[in-house]
């Protein structure tokens, strides 16, 4: 089951960091080019992006540096409430064709949620 789970895993890990390290890093006027930002602050999508990093690393760094299962669990639990938040301001928003991957990576994220805990029990 583990090679199974490191594959998303590993997706996860490499869409969030790079999604969330472009939002912390890009100029305010950058932000705003997506549509469902409108709206927000930048300081909201700084700190969305702040989360998508962290738990982007914490969903791959406890298999690498030997923490417990615990860690990778709580961050895949984030990240599918974040994309479970997503979907829904896509398809409010009339944006449905947007909403797809965050479809994709909240079940990705069910999975290794799933995985990780199955293994601790």
């Amino acid at each position: 089951m583990t090679p199974f789970l490191w594959i998303p895993q590993i997706v996860l890990a490499l869409m969030f960091v790079g999604i969330g390290g472009l939002r912390l890093t890009r100029p305010a006027p950058s932000l705003r080019r997506l549509p469902w930002t409108d709206g927000y602050s930048p300081g909201t999508i700084r700190t969305l992006g702040a989360v998508e990093l962290i738990a982007g690393i914490c969903i791959l760094a406890p298999g690498i540096l030997g923490w417990p299962s615990l860690v990778t669990a709580a961050a895949a639990a984030c990240l599918a409430a974040l994309m479970s938040l997503a979907v829904l301001l896509h398809v409010r928003q009339g944006q449905q064709q947007a909403a797809v991957l965050p479809a994709i990576l909240l079940v990705m994220a069910g999975i290794v949620l799933w995985g990780r805990l199955d293994q601790m029990m």
